[in-house]
């Protein structure tokens, strides 16, 4: 219901008292949107505000076990997005099967600036995608398209940004590398990525939970590729793609860190794969 109350009937034939009963009324976190159901996996979703729901999880749970819900790795930012645009038009949950994701409609203003909130099926972790105006979406012959205010587009398709970049800004988790009590110096990380071209790379080492914007440039040199029908075969090198791995000086004093990239690619697929980072043990407080 409206209010978040969930009835469950048991039986097989609705007008029939003697085969047909209520097996019990929960209650969960009120539904956001009028779009709020999708089935996934064996199971059905619920947009509430408790998250991203699991109604088989959240039956047994009934709401004393926060950890029930998908979103919960980002429960600060899904409950300020329900309180501030909760009532507005375009919620909705989209299953993309084909690349491993959930998409959550977030509409931030009823026709234009919405938000996507996107979780790894695989590793339940979560991103947020923008520049997508969509009021509603689909899967059509496997690929996800969306509504917005004058046209239907179709979504994770080719590699810009409507001609442009595309812009990618990820701050891995805070890590105390061992040991909480002892400060640290970070001196070097070498992020490792999987490139077809060369991409624009900023990134640096955020330090004890702060998420300013410190990067700086990074090399980004690799070893190039020979073209397709230019080279001499057997003897120019054929690289589908290519691996930047160059070690690049941080800055940063502090308990704990994060690695920090950001990535402006075009007609280009960046996959950051992953990070190796010197530090420098002090003392012990």
């Amino acid at each position: 219901t409206s209010e978040g109350e969930v009835l469950v009937y048991r039986g097989t034939d609705p007008s029939s008292a003697t085969t047909w009963a209520l097996a019990g009324i929960w209650w969960l976190g009120s539904p956001v949107g009028r779009r709020c159901f999708v089935k996934y996996a064996g199971d059905v979703l619920l947009i509430c505000e408790d998250g991203v729901v699991p109604l088989s999880g959240a039956l047994q749970s009934s709401r004393v076990q926060p950890q029930v819900a998908l979103s919960y790795k980002i429960q600060k930012s899904i409950s300020e997005a329900v309180s501030n645009y909760g009532t507005t038009f375009g919620w909705q949950l989209l299953p993309f099967p084909r690349e491993n994701m959930l998409i959550l409609n977030v509409p931030v203003q009823s026709g234009q600036n919405q938000e996507q909130y996107v979780m790894n099926t695989i590793t339940k972790s979560w991103c947020k995608f923008k520049g997508w105006s969509a009021n509603c979406w689909e899967l059509y012959g496997d690929s996800p398209y969306f509504g917005a205010g004058a046209y239907i587009g179709k979504a994770w398709d080719g590699t810009t940004d409507a001609g442009s970049a595309i812009q990618a800004n990820a701050l891995q988790s805070f890590n105390y590398f061992g040991n909480r009590a002892q400060l640290k110096r970070w001196t070097m990380m070498r992020p490792i990525f999987e490139v077809t071209n060369t991409p624009e790379l900023r990134g640096n080492m955020n330090v004890d939970f702060d998420t300013s914007d410190t990067t700086a440039a990074l090399s980004n040199s690799a070893s190039a590729g020979s073209m397709w029908d230019s080279a001499l075969w057997d003897s120019g090198t054929w690289v589908g793609s290519r691996i930047l791995k160059n070690w690049q000086g941080v800055t940063g004093v502090g308990y704990c860190a994060a690695p920090r990239v950001k990535i402006a690619a075009m007609n280009n697929t960046v996959k950051w794969m992953s990070t190796d980072i010197v530090l420098e043990p002090g003392a012990i407080l």
